[in-house]
């Protein structure tokens, strides 16, 4: 095991952080609703048991599974967590090719077999995702893939590859493109509230008014 799970209270919810092991150290997420106990996973990147442990504490299940885009370091757990709870994938429609070169990019850049999700279900646009007690917002954030969305609850957001604390994600593989990306930041930054909490797809969280700090500086590079 690489690491233990964080886990955070915020407001009704509980955040849990499973970080995948080297070399990606990507970070899935496990929200839980407090009041419904209702849970979702965000980017099962990997190592499906870790997750599901996380999931199934106390005899609880996952309701769905959200991707903020389709890298293989990012939905190699989602096949195995499928098994586990029966639960659909959602991710964005401009994702659809990236999602379904998931078997060449994992053995391209990762030497593993990945296989594709078993239920994934595309949207479109920005919609919200009603559940029994909250809603999720979606924010469409092109730029480090052409269908990457981030993901809003009430007082924190999850970035995916998008926004790193200090950092933003690569532009140069296919469907990259810097101008986009940068564009998609500063949208994001802009509708966010100062306080809101961001959790990316790989290092620590940070918040929106520390972002916009080191965005107000770093935007003045070429991310492409």
């Amino acid at each position: 095991m690489f690491s233990t799970n964080d886990s955070e209270i915020l407001g009704e919810f509980s955040v849990t952080t499973v970080i995948n092991t080297p070399p990606w150290y990507e970070n899935c997420y496990v929200i839980r609703h407090r009041p419904t106990g209702r849970q979702l996973v965000i980017d099962p990147g990997g190592e499906a048991d870790r997750i599901a442990a996380v999931v199934g504490a106390d005899g609880g299940t996952a309701s769905e599974i959200l991707l903020t885009h389709g890298h293989p370091d990012h939905l190699g757990g989602v096949y195995d967590l499928q098994a586990k709870f029966d639960v659909p994938c959602r991710a964005h429609q401009e994702e659809r090719p990236i999602i379904g070169s998931v078997a060449s990019w994992a053995g391209a850049l990762m030497r593993q077999r990945i296989p594709a999700p078993r239920r994934l279900e595309y949207f479109t646009g920005e919609p919200a995702l009603v559940y029994d007690g909250f809603d999720v917002g979606v924010l469409f954030t092109p730029g480090h893939t052409p269908g990457g969305v981030c993901y809003v609850f009430d007082g924190f957001v999850f970035t995916g590859d998008t926004l790193f604390n200090r950092g933003v994600g690569r532009t140069d593989l296919p469907g990259g493109h810097g101008p986009t990306l940068t564009a998609s930041i500063a949208r994001l930054l802009e509708s966010l509230t100062p306080s809101a909490r961001l959790y990316s797809g790989h290092g620590p969280a940070w918040t929106v008014a520390e972002a916009r700090t080191w965005w107000s500086q770093a935007a003045a590079y070429d991310f492409a």
